[in-house]
């Protein structure tokens, strides 16, 4: 009889934080997405709009100010109880917006 030795390892993969390919955790918000703008994005995109590690930024053009947002929304389901992902998108999209 050939028996096979399972290797089982009781670490969760979501505190690893050296990764090969992006991950959906990165997109969470959390200490994984911050170490992946910090790691990729700041080294590229250096500039006093990233440095301030906002959601969104304001800028001048010629006629006046603008606000961007660069914020992103992942959920499952998408029709959830109180709610969904496009008035989740358009509430956080205004929030970073109004707090720019």
């Amino acid at each position: 009889m050939n028996k096979k030795k399972l290797n089982f390892d009781a670490s969760c993969p979501i505190p690893i934080t050296e990764y090969d390919k992006i991950m959906l955790a990165h997109g969470g918000g959390g200490s994984l997405s911050n170490k992946l703008i910090e790691k990729m994005f700041f080294s590229e995109f250096n500039n006093e709009y990233l440095n301030k590690m906002h959601d969104g930024a304001v800028f001048q053009t010629k006629k006046g100010k603008m606000a961007f947002s660069t914020d992103s929304f992942v959920i499952q389901p998408i029709f959830f109880p109180g709610g969904n992902i496009g008035e989740l998108a358009v509430y956080g999209t205004v929030n970073d917006i109004a707090c720019c």
